[in-house]
């Protein structure tokens, strides 16, 4: 059985699709290490939770979701076909327009504090060594 849902992929808009519901195409779909973000009781993002770490998609709840992700609606544990109602929301509520300034802010932010800390990490680990390999001579 097929379901319609939200999906959403960096830089571009939302677009509603119908997949099937079960776990193994949505996989294909996204990715295998799924990340579940509950928006409510009765709808649930799924992303990929190995993104790339430039892939910046939109922003929810003051986080960054990265790579393609959907928005599915759930009832009883199971994932159902979104209403109207809910497609209209969610759209509007993820529309590209609304997210991209704040997108390419936050991700020069961002970029520059990882970069930084990856620096940071390899000259520590760069120090580390030169103690280990001074102690062994």
């Amino acid at each position: 059985m097929k379901i319609k849902v939200l999906y959403i992929m960096p830089n571009k808009e939302v677009q509603k699709i119908k997949i099937p519901r079960n776990m193994k195409f949505i996989k294909a779909l996204i990715g295998n290490e799924l990340l579940r973000i509950k928006i409510n009781e009765n709808t649930m993002i799924i992303a990929d939770k190995n993104a790339d770490i430039t892939e910046f998609n939109r922003i929810f709840k003051d986080s960054i979701i990265r790579g393609t992700f959907i928005v599915v609606s759930i009832k009883n544990k199971r994932r159902v076909t979104m209403t109207k109602r809910e497609i209209r929301r969610y759209a509007n509520m993820f529309k590209l327009k609304k997210h991209k300034r704040k997108i390419e802010l936050y991700k020069e932010e961002y970029l520059e504090k990882y970069y930084l800390n990856e620096t940071q990490m390899r000259e520590k680990a760069i120090k580390e060594n030169k103690g280990i390999t001074s102690k062994v001579a």
